[in-house]
């Protein structure tokens, strides 16, 4: 049967689609991000029924870690402190950025986030930046396996809604988790030695994207490889680090690392690391946020 259709018509439908493909893939991808954002909201909702310590035991996994500045049993830390209600500890949050992997199996997400503590003499806002790393686990919930955050002059800000983290291309290969870890690990330690070697700041130059962000204590978010080369490049010329540990998704496109650092500057400080990868098509791995924890 003759294709009576015009020419430009059929020159242009393949692209077509193909970027039609493109976005069912990409709302596929979004529909599971959005079930971790949701995760998030009711989380920081249910802060504001039982207050910061229970809510965390509620959403905080079994295994969760802390640092101190190794990692040490999160939910154990949690049971010493006392429990306040909403009305005299308030805290609030909202996830802003982040991603999940391919294999719906790890995930993390970061926003601002206010504690007021109205017990005090003079209540007034304390500003933060949180960071967490989020875990399925075997009943299919998503629980926190390691959350971090850093204290803020004033608040933090995002791009309006919700922005998922960019990746120019993604990892689809199939070497599996235990291979994928191995290769992350590897990242994180060789990222360290190039850190000790040439400094912070040349270090990370070839291993961020555009929406990598760095997070310090005191110090707005950095975000992007200018600004983040130019910040260590000043503020963390006499850094080392030492890996810990690492773990990659089962689709091997997403992970974290975590570990310890030293700064022997004017102050000196220690402490722990923790950093967010996402791998590309070609097998590299980003380093898509990274934060410290001082001692």
């Amino acid at each position: 049967m003759k294709d009576h259709r015009p020419r430009a018509f059929v020159t242009l439908l393949v692209p077509v689609l193909f970027i039609t493909a493109l976005v069912t893939a990409q709302q596929k991808m979004s529909t599971e991000l959005q079930a971790l954002v949701e995760t998030e909201r009711a989380f920081a909702k249910t802060a504001t029924v039982k207050g910061l310590r229970d809510s965390f035991l509620d959403y905080f996994a079994d295994d969760a870690i802390a640092f101190a500045p190794g990692a040490t049993s999160a939910k154990e830390r949690l049971r010493t402190q006392q429990a306040e209600p909403f009305s005299v500890l308030e805290i609030v949050w909202e996830p802003r950025t982040g991603d999940v992997a391919a294999s719906n199996d790890l995930g993390w997400l970061t926003g601002p986030s206010t504690i007021v503590n109205h017990a005090a003499p003079q209540p007034a806002p304390r500003y933060g930046n949180y960071l967490s790393v989020w875990r399925r686990q075997p009943d299919g919930a998503w629980r926190v396996f390691i959350d971090v955050g850093v204290r803020l002059p004033e608040p933090a800000s995002f791009a309006p809604g919700f922005v998922r983290a960019s990746l120019p291309t993604h990892y689809s290969g199939a070497d599996g988790k235990v291979a994928a870890t191995a290769t992350l690990l590897e990242a994180d330690r060789a990222l360290n030695d190039a850190v000790a070697a040439g400094g912070a700041g040349k270090a990370y130059a070839d291993r961020l994207t555009a929406s990598s962000r760095l997070h310090r204590a005191g110090v707005l978010p950095v975000v992007g490889p200018a600004a983040i080369g130019a910040w260590l490049t000043q503020h963390a010329a006499s850094m080392s680090a030492k890996s810990s540990s690492a773990e990659a998704s089962a689709a091997g496109d997403l992970g974290y690392s975590y570990g310890t650092y030293a700064l022997t500057g004017t102050p000196a400080e220690t402490g722990a690391y923790v950093r967010v990868w996402m791998r590309d098509a070609s097998g590299k791995w980003f380093v898509v946020a990274d934060v410290t924890q001082p001692s």
